[in-house]
């Protein structure tokens, strides 16, 4: 089951449906199906205090395969979490009002990029050793995959710890951070098959500029995907006659020097990092005296 599949239900039946159609662990499960991962944090208020603090996600399988670049809609993946106040410095929190958290720029990794997943932790339970846990959940905002390739997808190196009482945000956050977050998952992306449409008059007198106009793109660039980047290739048969840059999904190429007779030209794109290789239809040109 790969992302796509899923958004597909989602625009059908919601997020809720799609997740439970695709076999996917919803928000409040805790089936063994899901993925947990726990980080310890280095959280820091300045001056004030720096303390050990983990924090646990539990999310829905994550698709093992996905198309790159795809844009992934708010919501699709809910989570459940766990944020632990170490008992040195958790009845000092309690004793200020403080009762719950949340993260604003919370997320998951896929190499360098990171997906936002905004994350409220709201109940909390106070433990033997006087350490508090809160409990919360979150669930993804809406991004776009990177470039092809295999991923391990990451806990956040970094994200603001804001505490709450009742609600409310407390007047002071703490940054944490991990050098070494954990592995939640791994996801392969491959790149999406390109479209390429191109038009150029059907005949034209010899010595006169042929233009060949078109547009270049993927399965999901005109729905919030990444635009297809890079340049396009005309030729006459085997013969290299004029290229251009892809600017916003289109591209003009100026072809010059045809001689008389019927040309077959063809449009040839080479790739990008979430677009396949490949190359249009043949057009014919008459040229003409």
């Amino acid at each position: 089951m790969n992302f796509a599949r899923i958004a597909s239900r989602v625009a059908v039946g919601g997020v809720s449906a799609a997740l439970a159609t695709a076999g996917l662990v919803g928000v409040t499960t805790t089936s063994a199906s899901a993925a947990t991962a726990t980080t310890n944090y280095t959280c820091s208020v300045p001056g004030v205090f720096t303390d050990t603090f983990p924090v646990s996600v539990t999310v829905p399988l994550i698709p093992a395969t996905a198309p790159a670049g795809y844009p992934v809609p708010a919501g699709l993946l809910s989570f459940t979490s766990t944020l632990t106040a170490p008992a040195t410095i958790a009845p000092t929190l309690t004793g200020l009002g403080i009762n719950g958290a949340k993260s604003t720029d919370f997320g998951t990794a896929f190499g360098d990029k990171v997906a936002p997943a905004p994350v409220t932790w709201g109940t909390a339970t106070t433990n033997p050793d006087t350490s508090v846990t809160l409990s919360g959940s979150g669930s993804n905002a809406a991004f776009t995959l990177p470039e092809a390739g295999t991923y391990a997808v990451n806990m956040p190196k970094q994200f603001t710890l804001i505490p709450t009482v009742n609600g409310n945000p407390f007047p002071a956050s703490a940054t944490c951070t991990s050098a070494a977050p954990s592995t939640i998952a791994s996801i392969t992306l491959s790149k999406q098959p390109v479209q390429i449409k191109a038009k150029a008059p059907k005949s034209a007198k010899v010595g006169k500029v042929v233009t060949v106009k078109g547009k270049v793109s993927n399965d999901y660039s005109k729905t919030g995907g990444e635009a297809v980047t890079g340049k396009v290739i005309v030729k006459d048969g085997k013969k290299k006659v004029g290229t251009a840059k892809i600017k916003n999904g289109k591209f003009t190429v100026k072809v010059k020097g045809l001689k008389v007779g019927t040309h077959s030209l063809t449009v040839s794109y080479k790739g990008d990092g979430f677009t396949d290789k490949g190359v249009s239809k043949a057009i014919k040109v008459k040229v003409t005296k």
